[in-house]
Parts: structure tokens; C-alpha cells; sequence
């Protein structure tokens, strides 16, 4: 486990060394490719303004992607169950899905006004089809024999729902949630592009227009940073509650 993490860090290793020549090259101007040694000045000039766009940016995600989860997962577990809404929903989802939230953003703008509103709203529905559609997949998964002992038993709907098809599908549901995690923060950024006067998105933008690459710098390492914590604790999660998977699959979860 130690040389799998550690191996993990040779292609970010790889990237920093690059990085670090280029500067020495003068590929670029210090003006547009800030040196290591400055965006790491960052960190420690500018924590505080850091901090409080980074902590502006996961409230955001943390609210959208939590009511995407809370109304992706019981629908899908509806859907993946009962074959008559699976027929009227499959083409909507396909259709909706298909959309790229960020091509909301003028819309959400118009409905909801400048603020933390439309970006959350973009954010719930970057996260809403990821996890309705592995939700869905998780459920029809499931083996028809145990729905069919849980039947012969004479168990109600709920008790099916609760103790098969919900613990069965539940893999799947945390897939789900970390690829609605990613879609979130892809989401955020953008939207505090162009919606929001605060968050780490709002900080890139503005490094931008004022010519302060190691600002932007900064705040994409701050993005993946969070990004790598928030799955790590998602797959942590996952392990936990997955517990009895653990030896049925090819791969560790």
C-alpha cells in the first residue's frame, strides 16, 4: 500500500520537475508561468484570502453535490426497481443528461441572479445524473434470486428496498458519488467564473485580469487538492460501509 501511494506521487514528481525547467528555459515569461518558489509564496502571503475562496468554493460543492445525493439515490432506486418508471424517465434522463451544466450557466443567471444560487444549482445538476444513473445500473444488477427468497419469505416492498436492493446497490451509489464529486467541483469553478464574486473559481479569474499567474497557479493546486481529499474520503467511506465486498471483486474498492 505504501509503494502504491508513493508510486502515485512520481507523475505529479515528474510534472513539478517539467515545470520547474520550463521556468529555468524561460519558455515562458515569469509573468505568465510564475516560478515554484513564488506559488509557493502564495500559500503563505495569502493564505487568508486563499482559505476563505477555497472554503466559499466546498461550501458550494458540498451543498449542491449533498442535495443531488439526497434526491438522485431514492429515485434511482425507484427507477432501477419498477420497470414502468424506468419507461418514463429513460429518455428525459438521457436527454438531460446530456446537457452540459456549464451551458446553463446564462440561463441560471437569468432564472437566479448573480450569487451563490445559480452556482449551486449548477452544481446539483452536475452531480444529480452521475449519481442517478449508477444508482439505476446498481439496482438492476442486483440478483433476481434474492429477490425471489425474499419473496418465497413472504418479505413487504420495503424490507425488499431496505435490506437487498439498497445494500446491493450501494458499490455502485458510491462510483456514483465520486464521479458527482469531480463533475461538482469542474462546475463550481466555472460558475464562479462568471456568477459569483467569491471562490477559488472568482480567485483564478481574477488572477487572470490582473496578470497573477502564480495566483492561478495557486488555486488549481488548491481545486485538485481538495478534489483528491474529497474522493479519498468518499472511497474511505465506501470501504467501510462496503465492508462485505471486500474478496468478491477483482480490484480493491
Amino acid at each position: 500500500m505504501q509503494l502504491r501511494r508513493a508510486l502515485g506521487l512520481l507523475p505529479l514528481a515528474l510534472l513539478l520537475l517539467a515545470w520547474q525547467i520550463a521556468v529555468e528555459l524561460k519558455v515562458y515569461p515569469p509573468v505568465l508561468l510564475a516560478p515554484p518558489a513564488k506559488v509557493l509564496a502564495v500559500f503563505v502571503d495569502d493564505l487568508p484570502t486563499l482559505l476563505d475562496h477555497a472554503l466559499s468554493s466546498l461550501a458550494r460543492v458540498t451543498v449542491g453535490i449533498g442535495c443531488s445525493f439526497v434526491v438522485a439515490v431514492p429515485l434511482g432506486l425507484l427507477i432501477g426497481r419498477y420497470e414502468i418508471l424506468d419507461m418514463l424517465t429513460d429518455w428525459s434522463i438521457q436527454i438531460f443528461r446530456s446537457v452540459p451544466p456549464i451551458s446553463l450557466i446564462p440561463l441560471a443567471i437569468l432564472l437566479l441572479g448573480i450569487g451563490d444560487k445559480p452556482a449551486i444549482s449548477l452544481i446539483f445538476l452536475s452531480g444529480l445524473w452521475p449519481l442517478l444513473i449508477n444508482t439505476i445500473f446498481g439496482v438492476r444488477g442486483i440478483e433476481r434470486t434474492l429477490i425471489k427468497v425474499a419473496r418465497a419469505a413472504r418479505a413487504g416492498e420495503f424490507l425488499v428496498m431496505k435490506d437487498i436492493v439498497l445494500p446491493a446497490a450501494l458499490p455502485a451509489i458510491f462510483t456514483g458519488l465520486r464521479l458527482a464529486v469531480g463533475a461538482g467541483w469542474l462546475t463550481v469553478v466555472t460558475a464562479e467564473m462568471l456568477a459569483v464574486k467569491s471562490g477559488l473559481g472568482y480567485m483564478i479569474l481574477n488572477g487572470q485580469l490582473t496578470f497573477r499567474s502564480d495566483l492561478i497557479i495557486a488555486g488549481i493546486i488548491v481545486i485538485g487538492g481538495i478534489g483528491l481529499l474529497a474522493d479519498q474520503l468518499v472511497r474511505l467511506v465506501r470501504a467501510r460501509v462496503c465492508r462485505w465486498q471486500e474478496g468478491l471483486t477483482a480490484s480493491p474498492i
